[in-house]
């Protein structure tokens, strides 16, 4: 008679199925994925090389035909290797997953094997994603932090950059808004040197975002709009709100850092008084996935959409089985600059 231990054996529990099911769902935890800020980059290293080239890009000056012809001046560049983080959860079948357990809802139908591998499954991958999306705001931030708040890459530092900042001066009644809008935005034209987006986006803090859309300037501008715009004098505006071609979205995420006394401490994605101005549908945001930490995957690029590896091993004893997981990613904007920090005052 088969027991629950040959039923581990079948095919639809071996690792390459379970790391198939762990990857169908779409990583969607997060503003910054749902807006698909980063773009999955698979690598077959550890690390990633990156390069910042200091090369300016100015116009050529014209020349008499058959003269002196311009020689190109090439900039310095700088080289750092980053390491990708390795992100390990396990988890075990054990006979207590089934062992009298009836089904949620159900009063005579006990669980199943594929029902706990489901539900586990389930819990794990849900757990790597709050991962993932507390790295992409990391990244957007600038300063990646991993689970207790030791810094895993300060892009700033690292490039010996300094980020932009406007100051929107919301404290100020008679703020022009609409041109610290275009300010904004020029400075991350201006950054991109050219390259091509699907617009921007403003992902603020609580009180920049209350201030912002509660500002006289703005209400006074709305007051007597006929356009689709909502007006903040009369509609309930609650997550997102558009002014003199700016996006504006509030972001309320945040996440716990746990201490070394076994505590917790609450940090925001973004600062309640600020917001980051941050160029969508770019190439220069990337989220490079390394391989899983087995020999069978070393020096090999990942599958692309694989983030989760899972693989199994039988406990002793025929307790039952043991399952690993763990993903290996880093978001990274390779081009910081393009990051415009928004200040609510002094």
């Amino acid at each position: 008679m088969s027991t629950v231990l040959d039923y581990l054996s079948a095919p639809e529990f071996t690792p390459d199925r379970l790391t198939e099911t762990i990857n169908v769902p779409p990583y969607r935890t997060g503003r910054p994925s749902q807006l698909g800020i980063f773009a999955d980059t698979p690598i077959a290293t550890t690390f990633v090389r990156l390069g910042l080239a200091e090369d300016e890009i100015t116009i050529i000056p014209a020349r008499e035909r058959g003269g002196e012809n311009n020689l190109n001046m090439r900039g310095g560049r700088q080289a750092v290797f980053v390491g990708i983080p390795h992100f390990p959860l396990d988890d075990a079948i054990t006979p207590s997953d089934l062992q009298n357990v009836l089904v949620f809802g159900a009063d005579r139908v006990f669980e199943t094997l594929a029902g706990v591998y489901d539900g586990k499954l389930t819990t794990i991958r849900s757990k790597h994603e709050a991962t993932w999306s507390h790295l992409d705001w990391g990244a957007l931030n600038g300063l990646i932090l991993d689970a207790e708040g030791k810094v895993l890459l300060d892009l700033y530092d690292t490039f010996e950059l300094s980020q932009a900042t406007v100051n929107f001066a919301l404290d100020v009644a008679t703020t022009d808004v609409a041109a610290k809008n275009r300010e904004a935005k020029a400075e991350v034209r201006k950054q991109l040197r050219g390259a091509a987006t699907n617009g921007a986006v403003a992902l603020a803090g609580p009180d920049f975002f209350d201030r912002y859309v509660s500002h006289q300037k703005v209400t006074e501008a709305l007051k007597a709009y006929r356009g689709t715009t909502a007006d903040p004098g009369r509609d309930d505006i609650e997550d997102t709100f558009t002014f003199a071609g700016l996006r504006l979205e509030r972001i309320d995420e945040e996440f716990q850092y746990r201490q070394s006394d076994g505590t917790f401490l609450s940090k925001k994605a973004v600062a309640d008084d600020e917001a980051v101005l941050v160029p969508l549908g770019t190439p220069y945001f990337r989220r490079y996935i390394a391989p899983p930490d087995t020999i069978a995957d070393a020096n090999r690029a990942p599958v692309p959409g694989d983030k989760i590896f899972v693989s199994t091993d039988d406990l002793p004893h025929g307790k039952g089985q043991a399952i690993h997981t763990e993903s290996n990613l880093l978001p990274i904007c390779t081009r910081p600059q393009i990051m415009v920090k928004l200040t609510l005052g002094a």
